[in-house]
């Protein structure tokens, strides 16, 4: 019986950033990693969109939606994006006619999703999918970088904006590890990666994302599948976890900053410099509560 992934518990800062050294090589070639940083090591890898019920006008708040429900819902979010977009004459990516009938859902393409909910999301969406997932809207997508410490700060200057000293330090902060060279096997899951242009945000993150396809029909319900359970039978998984205790989590954003990934580097513009203020806060604040 195989395992979903691999996992490495580091105890040290400088164990956490040797395993994730662009140097290191977590298991022999042919290799090439991509990766995630998460805040909460329990957490699955799962897309935004799916981690709870959206309500959204019309259909009701179910605990369980079918899959063109969901679908619904998820262009009905792509299109308010757009939508808000278009009030203050921001350009969309690939925005054309074609693009505005594939987030209608009442127009073909877009009926053939409902239809056969297994072969979504809509391959013509992904960069609007993209360009709105960088700007912290909810989708299908799945955020990974190919840069590591890039992960790495992620899960730091995540969990330290949500710490709280009152629950103490028993919980750790997790960088997900994909060898993309070897999941060809794996049918249901999809490497995407759209042009730098799409976003300044993407570009910054040297940012691609996972979809992971499910086979289901319409009107079924629409699992929640999270990514890792796709090697659980899996004698090799090409999935790594490497965990560190959340108590170093300062140390790790003061290495990120030494090796000049902070949200200013991250998050081109003002609302980056705007960013990085916020994580020196936060920092100043773990040391004085």
């Amino acid at each position: 019986m195989g395992k979903k992934f691999n996992l490495i518990e580091a105890n040290t800062v400088e164990e956490f950033w040797d395993l994730l050294s662009p140097q290191n090589t977590l298991e022999d070639r042919p290799s090439q990693f991509i990766y995630r940083g998460q805040r909460d090591a329990r957490w699955n890898l799962i897309p935004s969109i799916l981690r709870g019920n959206i309500p959204i006008k019309g259909i009701a708040r179910e605990r369980e939606l079918t899959a063109d429900q969901q679908i619904f819902i998820e262009l009905a979010i792509l299109e308010k994006f757009v939508n808000q977009c278009d009030l203050i004459g921001l350009k969309v990516a690939n925005d054309s006619a074609k693009l505005r009938e594939n987030l209608n859902p009442h127009a073909d393409p877009v009926d053939k999703y409902y239809i056969n909910p297994s072969e979504w999301p809509n391959e013509n969406l992904i960069e609007l999918m993209a360009l709105a997932q960088h700007h912290g809207v909810p989708t299908h997508l799945l955020d990974w970088s190919k840069r590591s410490y890039v992960a790495a700060y992620f899960a730091a200057a995540t969990a330290l904006a949500h710490h709280d000293h009152s629950k103490g330090n028993s919980t750790k902060i997790a960088v997900w590890c994909l060898n993309i060279e070897k999941i060809r096997a794996y049918k249901n899951i999809n490497i995407i990666k759209v042009p730098g242009s799409t976003s300044s945000n993407l570009a910054a993150q040297s940012g691609l994302f996972t979809v992971l396809k499910l086979p289901i029909g319409r009107g079924q319900p629409f699992l929640q599948k999270p990514l890792e359970d796709e090697f659980a039978c899996s004698p090799h998984t090409p999935l790594w976890k490497i965990t560190l205790p959340v108590n170093h989590i300062t140390k790790v954003l003061d290495l990120c900053e030494l090796y000049g990934v902070s949200a200013a580097t991250l998050f081109p513009g003002f609302s980056g410099a705007a960013k990085a203020v916020e994580d020196w806060i936060n920092k100043c604040r773990y040391f004085n509560l």
